[in-house]
């Protein structure tokens, strides 16, 4: 009976350690409903107000080898609902062996670049090069917006990004979600889980006061902004590595709800692979742990609670992990009956179940995403194997690997 009792308190201390993320998600869930009722009534009130559109943008598109897709991003930005004098595209083809420079120059009002550099390869190392090309030929602007050639814009966004630069806004994070959503269940669940990480919990972050993240596809920047912390970041979550600079340094990420960018998902686990692999890398490979502590030690110093906030989502597991251990921790509970762990766990999957909730109710997605919730513990296991790979091996994460995709317009 010792045993019995000594594994009881042991499982009801490891619940309540896993207690703390799935809280700081079911406030962050709550936050971002309350942020959208406000944003609803807002929007509705000042909806006869004109957009500014006085900033002007550039458009910076890094692509390798992406000829079959670059054309549908774009024809969305040649339809911009946005002064065409306002607004200027530059693509760099970064060690392209196919056409992509081609499609770019065929539309007769892209600038295209042309990059080859075998060591210092990679979406980092292709802005950074651009940047600096820019600057070189004495070609400025208000703001920066880096886009993904596999993505799609809607007409407005440009214009939500000139209304935040007009409020003082100087980093900001487009809403980055799925094209094609209905691809396969793959892709439905795919867009659950960006709902979730890229408008959920940015969302309700920004109505707690804190700071958004960056995903990479939609990030706008202002001229200043870039000037004060140059685009230094190179490893394959770069945009994480920007995010974190810009915490660091007591900047807020604001995310722009209204600015949409839909890219175009891999359809299968095997096109999934290197995708996965490329987002669940952190900062050069930095251990998550000496990261966080970095971040705390520096929020508590300045007592500024953006960074603070920040460990906090840096150190939130993947859902996947959380919804496995609340299954784990449920069944342990059952067979050391357990009832307070019993009731412990029903409430930590309880907390999960809302934060999902919260991206239904929030994006209303259509019926083929709910079926694709059978698909769901396949995902997971897939999730769990990505972790383990990268945890074991260093070679999947050494090199930027295009992924490739079944072209499916949606």
């Amino acid at each position: 009976m010792f045993i019995v009792y000594t594994l009881r308190w042991l499982l009801l201390a490891m619940e309540a350690l896993i207690a703390g993320p799935i809280l700081y998600l079911y406030v962050i869930s709550i936050s971002a409903i309350v942020t959208e009722k406000k944003r609803q009534t807002k929007t509705a009130h000042f909806s006869c107000i004109a957009e500014p559109m006085c900033s002007t943008f550039v458009v910076l598109i890094p692509a390798h080898n992406e000829q079959d897709i670059l054309g549908t991003l774009l024809d969305s930005l040649a339809a911009l609902d946005y002064p065409k004098d306002r607004y200027t595209v530059h693509v760099v083809a970064d060690n392209c062996t196919d056409s992509t420079a081609n499609v770019a120059r065929a539309t007769g009002w892209v600038y295209v670049h042309e990059r080859f550099d075998k060591i210092k390869r990679g979406k980092g190392y292709a802005l950074n090069w651009l940047l600096h090309e820019l600057e070189e030929n004495h070609l400025s602007y208000d703001a920066y917006v880096i886009l993904d050639a596999d993505s799609v814009v809607v007409p407005t966004f440009l214009q939500s990004m000139a209304r935040e630069l007009a409020q003082g806004a100087q980093a900001m994070q487009a809403c980055n979600t799925v094209l094609n959503i209905s691809a396969s269940p793959s892709t439905a669940l795919r867009f659950i889980a960006l709902t979730l990480v890229n408008h959920v919990r940015p969302l309700g972050r920004n109505g707690l006061g804190a700071s958004s993240t960056l995903s990479g596809n939609g990030m706008c920047l202002s001229r200043t902004l870039l000037r004060r912390y140059p685009w230094q970041a190179y490893s394959l979550s770069e945009d994480y590595q920007y995010y974190l600079t810009l915490v660091r340094h007591g900047e807020r990420v604001r995310y722009v709800p209204e600015a949409v960018v839909r890219s175009q998902m891999p359809t299968t686990f095997a096109q999934m692979r290197t995708q996965d692999v490329r987002w669940e890398s952190l900062e050069g490979g930095q251990k998550t742990w000496w990261v966080a502590l970095k971040l705390l030690g520096s929020g508590l110093r300045s007592r500024d609670f953006t960074r603070i906030e920040a460990v906090a989502e840096l150190l939130t597991p993947p859902l996947s992990f959380l919804v496995c251990y609340c299954l784990l921790a449920f069944v342990a509970s059952l067979l050391l009956w357990s009832l307070p762990g019993l009731l412990l766990s029903l409430i930590l999957v309880g907390g999960l179940i809302c934060y999902v909730g919260t991206a239904l109710y929030l994006v209303r997605p259509p019926r083929k995403v709910y079926r694709a919730f059978l698909h769901a513990p396949g995902f997971m296991i897939w999730k769990r194997w990505v972790y383990f790979v990268l945890r074991r091996s260093k070679k999947h994460t050494s090199e930027w690997i295009r992924t490739s995709r079944t072209i499916s317009i949606k």
